[in-house]
């Protein structure tokens, strides 16, 4: 599997300390394969460009271990998930061109998916972009959540 540069991170990340006043405000854009994701990335290095701290974020849900049986260790769904996801963080890291240097790439795991929202107040992100999910009420899974639990501005990008 190629390397993206920066290797994504599972589990926790180590707390930030305070924001200094007047520090660039910290970007987390979720990517995933979509006209949306791409629209996301774009925008995400629009706010890099802007002097934005920015870090760019697969979502990776995990399967439940089984509790029966001969099965341990990690099932061939989890280890798909995160294959596509280290996938996606070496497209995105594409898209977002030279912008991409200054940039931090995480893999966010989670059973059954990640939990965003932590993350964002445990690294004390300021916006949080989304792609726009067309069909769904408020765009994106997470998009609810984020704003009833986080102080972070929430956009939702098409």
């Amino acid at each position: 599997m190629a390397s993206v540069g920066t290797p994504p991170i599972e589990g926790p990340a180590a707390p930030v300390p305070e924001a200094e006043p007047g520090a660039p405000a910290r970007v987390a854009a979720i990517f995933e394969r979509s006209l949306a994701g791409r629209a996301t990335m774009r925008e995400a290095a629009e706010l890099a460009n802007a002097g934005r701290e920015l870090a760019v974020v697969s979502l990776t849900p995990q399967a439940w271990a089984a509790r029966w049986g001969r099965a341990g260790g990690e099932g061939p769904y989890n280890v798909a998930m995160r294959e596509e996801a280290q996938h996606e963080l070496e497209e995105a890291r594409e898209i977002l061109g030279s912008v991409a240097d200054g940039a931090t790439f995480k893999m966010l795991t989670g059973t059954p998916r990640p939990n965003l929202a932590a993350w964002v107040i445990e690294l004390r992100f300021a916006i949080v972009l989304l792609p726009h999910h067309r069909l769904m009420i408020g765009g994106h899974p997470y998009a609810k959540q984020l704003r009833r639990e986080t102080s972070a501005e929430v956009r939702l990008v098409r």
